[in-house]
């Protein structure tokens, strides 16, 4: 029976070469205050936020130049089907999954009995391998790399059952919808960021020393790999009596699916459909054995983040008269990131099988032996089937967001608001408008307490929560967020570590 359930994601298993995706920019600091930063992350990681905050000093006492060794790590997961209140109540407790049991579990993530119910989950890996930026009176650069991989992936509950139940012909005894959808993408950046500033007045109306800085902060990107795959299906058991025991006799599966492929990997694949088409006992993976190529620059591309940043003293403000030191510092700001645009144009495949699957076995009377069969049967004469053929190069759009932040600094406390959509559903990027409120408080100027909320955007509410050492010339801190109830807009977990930061 494993070995079942494991041909049955197959295709998945080869897709997942890297497996994560990517909206808006974040690191420690921001993740845990809420998943904004659009108006108080600076350095490297603003090419990423807002390039005009390379400008801005966040503390007032923070060295010039900063360097980011592994400069920083994150990783998201969310989606509808990242429902962590039904996680923990039916696969933390020790539970069986079978029965009634398996069949609550099944209605709380899918919300219903119709098996052709989706549910999608989004992951994202974000990671900063090296970045420098130089602060100056009027003006600021930086060099940030950055690599991004994006996975999406949805099923419906027809597939959640053949997961939960393996193949039972009670489950499978009517034709049932079993269908998933995976797409993948990975690629690298580098990014030369410029930020300036363009207005400076003594004083306005309430405020003093009022300055704006705008930024820019063009990438060259870098494609590694791009797959796409479509797979549609239904699924039918027959059973038979031998002895006075039901027997399962037959199987009708009649599937479809398209694969999307690029590179040193569709390379390998149109090789076996090759060879396949000669030797149909020949075996998929004797073919895919170019593992060090499929890293290799598959699309190349241009993308652009912009942004403006407003920055004012407002100490002279009587409300906010001895709260929290003397000094009051506000940031209005707007962005508009990842612009642009990767084609992967290297050899781009697309690989399709469409058929009706009827095994009844070799007449064999035990369910072990049938199952052994299906799943040679289902390897070697029904996915591995496949005819390939060239498709034009797939074009990839960032996940470009509108950003606008406000951040007021008073002292040892820094609150935030951040608000911004996306302007499309790639990833985790949503088009729905999220509103982030954040806060730190830098216990004796050097531990940085924070906390935050996000609401909206392509997940429920959002609760998160950071600390660190934060010594000004170095840096480690981490953050965490989690959803506060994922029923309606399912779930999300991130988590974000500074690595090496160290500024001079």
């Amino acid at each position: 029976m494993k070995r079942v359930l494991s041909i049955s994601f197959f295709i998945v298993l080869c897709t997942t070469l890297s497996g994560f995706s990517q909206s808006r920019h974040y690191n420690s600091m921001s993740i845990g205050m809420g998943g904004g930063g659009t108006a108080y992350v600076d350095g490297y990681h603003a090419n990423f936020i807002n390039p005009a905050n390379l400008m801005i000093n966040p503390t007032n006492n923070r060295p010039k130049r900063s360097l980011g060794l592994m400069g920083g790590v994150g990783v998201r997961l969310g989606g509808t089907l990242v429902n962590l209140d039904a996680y923990d109540t039916y696969l933390t407790k020790g539970l069986v999954l079978e029965g009634q049991v398996a069949e609550d579990m099944l209605g709380a993530f899918f919300g219903g009995t119709d098996l052709t119910i989706e549910r999608d989950v989004s992951s994202t890996l974000n990671l900063v391998p090296l970045g420098f930026s130089n602060r100056g009176k009027k003006s600021a650069f930086s060099l940030a790399t950055r690599v991004r991989v994006t996975q999406d992936f949805v099923i419906n509950r027809g597939f959640a059952e053949l997961g939960v139940y393996g193949l039972d012909p009670a489950r499978f005894g009517a034709e049932t919808p079993v269908d998933f959808t995976f797409g993948a993408v990975a690629f690298s950046e580098i990014s030369i960021g410029y930020a300036r500033e363009v207005l400076s007045l003594p004083n306005l109306l309430f405020a003093r020393n009022v300055k704006l800085y705008a930024g820019i902060a063009p990438k060259y990107l870098i494609g590694v790999q791009y797959s796409t795959l479509d797979f549609n299906s239904t699924l039918l058991m027959q059973q038979r009596q031998v002895g006075g025991e039901s027997v399962t006799d037959r199987i009708l599966h009649e599937f479809s699916y398209r694969w999307n492929t690029v590179g040193a990997l569709a390379e390998d694949l149109r090789e076996f459909e090759a060879a396949y088409e000669q030797d149909n006992s020949v075996v998929l993976n004797d073919y895919l054995v170019n593992d060090d190529k499929y890293a290799d620059v598959n699309a190349t591309g241009f993308g652009l983040d912009m942004g403006a940043t407003l920055e004012m003293d407002i100490s002279g403000v009587p409300i906010l008269d001895g709260f929290f030191g003397r000094k009051k510092t506000l940031r209005l700001s707007m962005a508009i990131t990842d612009l642009g645009s990767l084609n992967f144009d290297k050899t781009p495949t697309s690989l399709f099988a469409e058929g009706e699957f009827d095994f009844t076995g070799q007449g064999n009377d035990d369910d072990d032996d049938f199952f052994d069969d299906l799943a040679d049967s289902l390897q070697n004469e029904v996915y591995g089937q496949f005819d390939a053929e060239d498709i034009d190069g797939v074009e990839y759009k960032l996940p470009a967001m509108y950003n606008f932040g406000a951040s007021l600094v008073m002292g040892k406390l820094t609150t935030s608001l951040d608000f911004g959509f996306g302007f499309n559903d790639s990833g985790t990027n949503s088009r729905r408008s999220a509103l982030n409120l954040g806060l730190e408080y830098r216990l004796l100027g050097i531990v940085p307490l924070r906390a935050g909320t996000r609401i909206g955007g392509f997940s429920s509410t959002v609760y998160s929560f950071g600390a660190g050492i934060d010594l000004n010339f170095l840096e480690f801190s981490a953050g965490l967020s989690l959803v506060g109830n994922d029923q309606d807009n399912g779930g999300s977990v991130t988590a974000a570590f500074s690595g090496l930061a160290i500024r001079f």
